[in-house]
C-alpha cells in the first residue's frame, strides 16, 4: 500500500477515532502551542522594533545600541533566541502529543518519522547548485509552519496501519513475543511445550559464577515473553502482578527459581546454566492458550 493510499484511509477524520479525554488533552495542547507561537512572533516583532529604536537614538553618538537592552546582570535576549524557541515549538508539540498516546495506550511511535514528515527539513547538500534556493524555500516553509494535532494523529494512525489505538498495544506486544520465540533465519520455534511447561530453548538467560554471589540474568527476548505473560494474566496493560513486574525490572537475579504466588495462570520460572528457561503454568490449558494467543501469532 503506497503512502497516498494510507493517507486517504487515515484521513477519515482521525479526530473522531480518539476518546473525549484524548481530544480534551489534544485541544488544550493545541491552544497552548498556538498561543505560544503567536506570542513569540509578537515578541520577535517588538524586539526588532526595540533594537531599531535604540540604534536611531545611540548610533549617532557612537554608543552601542544594545547597552540598555542586554546587560550582564539583566535580560538576555536575541533574535536568534526567539527564532530558536519558535523552531523548537514544533517538535515539542509533536513529542507531547505522541508521548501522551504512547503512555495512555502502551504502544510506541517513531517520533523522528513524524517530525520528518510534518516539519520542513533543512537542506544538507551545501554543494548543490540550487542550495541557496533550497534554503530560501526552507526558511519560508518554516516561517509559515503551523501544526494541528489532527496532522499528528494522522501520522500516528499511519504507523499503526489504521488500527484502533486500543488494539495497537496488544499488536506490538504479541509481535515482540512472536519474534522472541521464533528463529528469524529459518522460521523454527525456539520453544517447546511439555504439558504445563513452556521451555524457552534459545539463549534465554545467562549465569555468572562469582566467589561472592552467583548471578543470573534474563535476556531481553525472555522479558518480552514475560510481558506477554503479564498481559495474559491480567488482560490489560495498566496493572501487572508484582512478582512478574519485579523479575522483569531486575537486571540481575541471585536465584534461578521464582514463584509467582500472586498469579492465577503462570506458576513459576526456572533458569538453567545452559541458557534454557522453563515457564510453568498452573494448567496445561493455560500454557497451550498462551502459545496460541501470543507465541504463534504471526506479524
Amino acid at each position: 500500500m503506497d503512502l497516498l493510499t494510507k493517507f486517504e484511509q487515515v484521513e477519515m477524520k482521525a479526530d473522531t477515532r480518539i476518546s473525549e479525554t484524548d481530544r480534551i488533552f489534544c485541544v488544550a495542547n493545541q491552544a497552548a502551542y498556538d498561543s505560544a507561537r503567536n506570542a513569540l512572533m509578537e515578541l520577535e516583532f517588538f524586539w526588532n522594533d526595540m533594537q531599531e529604536q535604540q540604534k536611531k537614538l545611540l548610533t549617532p553618538i557612537g554608543v552601542p545600541f544594545n547597552i540598555y537592552l542586554i546587560t550582564d546582570l539583566g535580560l538576555k535576549l536575541s533574535n536568534q533566541d526567539i527564532l530558536q524557541q519558535i523552531h523548537f515549538q514544533h517538535p515539542t508539540f509533536i513529542c507531547r502529543i505522541i508521548s501522551y498516546f504512547e503512555d495512555t495506550y502502551h504502544f510506541s511511535i517513531n517520533v523522528n518519522d513524524v517530525i520528518k514528515n510534518l516539519i520542513p527539513q533543512e537542506p544538507t547538500d551545501k554543494g548543490a547548485e540550487d542550495y541557496k534556493e533550497q534554503m530560501k524555500k526552507y526558511r519560508q516553509d518554516f516561517q509559515c509552519l503551523t501544526l494541528n494535532y489532527a496532522d499528528i494523529l494522522e501520522q500516528i494512525f499511519l504507523q499503526t496501519q489504521g488500527r484502533a489505538l486500543s488494539e495497537q498495544a496488544i499488536h506490538e506486544l504479541k509481535g515482540k513475543c512472536h519474534r522472541a520465540a521464533w528463529d528469524s533465519s529459518d522460521g523454527r520455534p525456539m520453544f517447546e511445550h511439555k504439558k504445563t511447561v513452556i521451555q524457552l530453548t534459545f539463549y534465554a538467560c545467562s549465569f555468572v559464577f562469582s566467589r561472592i554471589s552467583d548471578t543470573w540474568k534474563l535476556m531481553d527476548k525472555t522479558k518480552d515473553i514475560l510481558r506477554g505473560i503479564s498481559h495474559f494474566e491480567t488482560g490489560d496493560f495498566g496493572s501487572a502482578p508484582n512478582s512478574l513486574s519485579e523479575i522483569i525490572k531486575r537486571k540481575e537475579h541471585f536465584f534461578n527459581v521464582y514463584e509467582f504466588n500472586d498469579c492465577v495462570k503462570i506458576q513459576s520460572l526456572r533458569m538453567f546454566k545452559n541458557g534454557r528457561v522453563d515457564l510453568k503454568f498452573t494448567s496445561e490449558a493455560h500454557a497451550y492458550q498462551f502459545i496460541e494467543d501470543y507465541l504463534k501469532t504471526i506479524y
